[in-house]
C-alpha cells in the first residue's frame, strides 16, 4: 500500500478518487468477493447419506532389500469408467530390478496408456521405480488383477540368478450401466393437437417475423454443424477405427436411452455403430445394406473368421427383431447386445500401435 500511495503523490490531484468513492469501491469489492466464495461453497455436493467415497486398494509386499506397493484408485467401477493401476518398487541402490512386462491386455482390461519412470534415488541409499497403467474394462463382471512377479539381483551378478518377489491377486468389480429392471419403463403417448388461434393480422406478422428468425437460426446452425462435422471428420482420420467405435459407444451410454424407454433408438444406434466400424476397419460397405444382403456378401469374404461372422449374424438378427418385429428385449438381452458389440470390436481391432509401444518399452528396460 505504501508503494501505491507514493505513486499517487506524483499524480495530479484531479485524478485522485475522493475518500468516499474509494471506500464505496472497496465495500463493493468485498461484497463481490464474499458472493464468489459463497458460490464456490455451494458447488460442493456432499456424498449421499450412508455412502462412502471409494478409497481404492493398496497392497504392500516385501522381501529382503525390495518393497513393492500395488495401488488401484478404485475398487469398483462401471463398464464406462477407466481406472489407474500403479506399481511402485523401492530397492537398495546396489541392486538391479526388472518390472513385469507390459502387454496389450491385463486380466481382461485394455491398456489405454502406461508410463514407467526412470530410477529415482530416495532416502537410506535406495532407489524407486514407478509404473502407472490407465485401464478400461471390456465387459461387466468380477475380475482379478493377477499376481505380478518382480525380479531383482545384485549389481555385478548374473541376471539368470535373480531373485523374485511375487504379489497376490487383487479382485475388482465392473458393474453394468443398465437398470436392474425395465418393467417401469413406459413410452408416453404424444400430446393431443392444440387448437390454433383465430387468424389475425398481428399474429400473421408476428408469425412471419418469428418464422424468418427461426429459418435464419436454422441456417446458421446448419453452417455451424457442417463446419463442426468437417473438423470432427478430419480429426477422426487420424484415429484407428476401434477408437472411433469406442467413442461412439461412450456417447451412446451417456444418452441414457434405456432409462428413458427409447429401446428401439438404442438398438438403432448400436447397430449403426458396429456397421460403421466394419466399414472403416475392413473396407466392407455395410451401413446402407440390409442385414440379409450384408450377411450374404460375407459368405465369400475371408477378412472375417467364421467365429466373428457368427457373432455378427446373431447381433444383427437380434437388433432387427427389436427394430422391426416389435420384440421387447429383457435387461440381460440388452446387456448381452452391448457386450457382444464391444467384444467384436475388441477382437477384430488393429493392434500394431499398441504392440510397437510395448516392444519399445520392453527394449528400454
Amino acid at each position: 500500500m505504501a508503494a501505491v500511495q507514493n505513486t499517487h503523490k506524483h499524480l495530479p490531484s484531479s485524478r485522485l478518487r475522493p475518500p468516499r468513492r474509494r471506500a464505496a469501491v472497496l465495500l463493493l469489492a468485498a461484497v463481490l468477493l464474499a458472493a464468489g466464495m459463497a458460490a464456490c461453497k455451494s458447488k460442493t455436493t456432499p456424498l449421499p447419506s450412508g455412502k462412502k467415497a471409494d478409497a481404492g486398494i493398496q497392497k504392500t509386499f516385501e522381501r529382503g532389500p525390495i518393497t513393492c506397493k500395488i495401488e488401484l484408485d478404485r475398487s469398483e467401477i462401471t463398464i464406462a469408467d477407466r481406472f489407474s493401476l500403479t506399481i511402485s518398487v523401492t530397492i537398495d541402490e546396489a541392486y538391479e530390478v526388472e518390472l513385469p512386462p507390459a502387454g496389450e491386455k491385463l486380466a481382461g482390461f485394455g491398456i489405454v496408456d502406461y508410463h514407467t519412470t526412470p530410477p529415482e534415488l530416495v532416502e537410506n541409499k535406495k532407489k524407486k521405480i514407478i509404473r502407472s497403467y490407465l485401464l478400461e474394462p471390456f465387459l461387466s463382471g468380477e475380475y482379478t488383477i493377477p499376481a505380478m512377479t518382480v525380479r531383482f539381483w545384485k549389481s555385478g551378478e548374473k541376471k539368470k540368478e535373480a531373485h523374485t518377489l511375487k504379489t497376490e491377486d487383487i479382485p475388482i468389480k465392473v458393474t453394468s450401466l443398465l437398470p436392474a429392471t425395465l418393467k417401469d419403463m413406459k413410452i408416453h403417448d404424444i400430446q393431443p393437437p392444440v387448437t390454433l388461434p383465430r387468424s389475425m393480422a398481428l399474429w400473421v406478422w408476428a408469425g412471419g417475423i418469428a418464422g424468418g428468425l427461426l429459418l435464419l437460426g436454422v441456417f446458421c446452425f446448419y453452417l455451424y454443424q457442417r463446419r463442426r462435422n468437417a473438423i470432427h471428420i478430419n480429426a477422426e482420420l487420424y484415429l484407428p477405427p476401434h477408437e472411433i467405435a469406442y467413442a461412439a459407444l461412450e456417447r451412446l451410454v451417456s444418452k441414457n436411452l434405456i432409462e428413458k424407454g427409447e429401446i428401439k433408438l438404442f438398438y438403432q444406434e448400436i447397430s449403426d455403430t458396429l456397421r460403421r466400424y466394419i466399414e472403416n476397419r475392413f473396407n466392407i460397405h455395410a451401413p446402407e445394406q440390409t442385414t440379409e444382403e450384408f450377411l450374404e456378401g460375407l459368405k465369400s469374404d475371408t477378412r472375417l473368421s467364421a467365429k466373428h461372422q457368427g457373432l455378427l449374424k446373431n447381433f444383427l438378427t437380434h437388433c432387427d427383431l427389436v427394430k422391426f418385429a416389435e420384440h421387447t428385449p429383457s435387461t440381460q438381452d440388452i446387456q448381452n447386445t452391448f457386450d457382444s458389440c464391444k467384444l467384436f470390436i475388441e477382437e477384430t481391432k488393429q493392434v500394431e500401435t499398441v504392440a510397437k509401444q510395448a516392444n519399445s518399452e520392453k527394449a528400454q528396460l
